[in-house]
This record gives structure tokens, sequence and C-alpha cells, in this order.
């Protein structure tokens, strides 16, 4: 690829010895981190052009599961983690991750219910404090 990052013998790790050229994995996470961020802008900005606002919560679990997708597959590129059988470190936590994610927004979307954690707008104004 035209991409391809060089590295020096002295850098290499011992199983990779024989290769010259490796992915530049930090060039792509960093690429797909702009990319979210576009999909976040998107998402927020939607309610100016008049349609309905997000639930609270959707931002940030659409961005556990992007950002974690975007890393699940860019840690399989990568020469230095941590493995767990097949799959790396990183990966699995990306998985969980994105099975927390998709369960959030199905709570907010299909079942219609606020995340458990949200202060409901009638408790809000009240001056109470939780010790």
């Amino acid at each position: 690829m035209p991409w391809k990052l060089f590295i020096p013998l002295d850098r290499r790790p011992l199983e990779y010895m024989d290769f010259e050229y490796f992915h530049p994995t930090f060039l792509y996470e960093s690429l797909w981190n702009l990319m979210v961020f576009g999909l976040l802008l998107t998402l927020f900005f939607r309610g100016l052009r008049g349609k309905p606002h997000l639930k609270l919560g959707t931002l940030f679990l659409v961005y556990m599961i992007s950002y974690s997708l975007g890393r699940f597959w860019i840690e399989g590129l990568r020469t230095d983690s941590l493995m767990l059988g097949p799959l790396r470190i990183a990966q699995v936590v990306s998985l969980l991750a994105i099975g927390l994610g998709v369960a959030g927004l199905s709570w907010l979307y299909l079942r219609r219910r606020p995340l458990p954690d949200v202060v409901s707008a009638s408790n809000k104004n009240t001056g109470s404090q939780i010790n």
C-alpha cells in the first residue's frame, strides 16, 4: 500500500524481523475518530433542522459503539497486543462496549424507557440532594 510504514530493524518485534513495512494503525485510528466525530456532530445538530431530538444518552451510546467498532478493526492489525485466545484483549473490551452500547440503545428506543441513571425532569428543580 502506498501509505505503508517502514519500521527500522532495531525497532521491530522479533517475530516480524522478516517484514519491513507495517500498517500505520495510528493513522487509521485518527481517520476513524474523525469519522466518528462527524457522525456525532451530525446527530447532535439534527435537531436544528426540525428533526426530533435524541434521547438522553444516545450520543454516548453511539460513540461507544462506533469507537469500539473502529478499535476492534484496528487492533486486529496491530502486532504488539496482549492476546486472550484468538482475540486481543482490546478487541474483547471493544466487543463488550459494543454489546453494552447496543443494549443501551435498545433500552432507549425499543423499550422506550430512559436510562436508569437519568434524573427525571420533575426531580430536577426540587433542590433535593442525594447524600
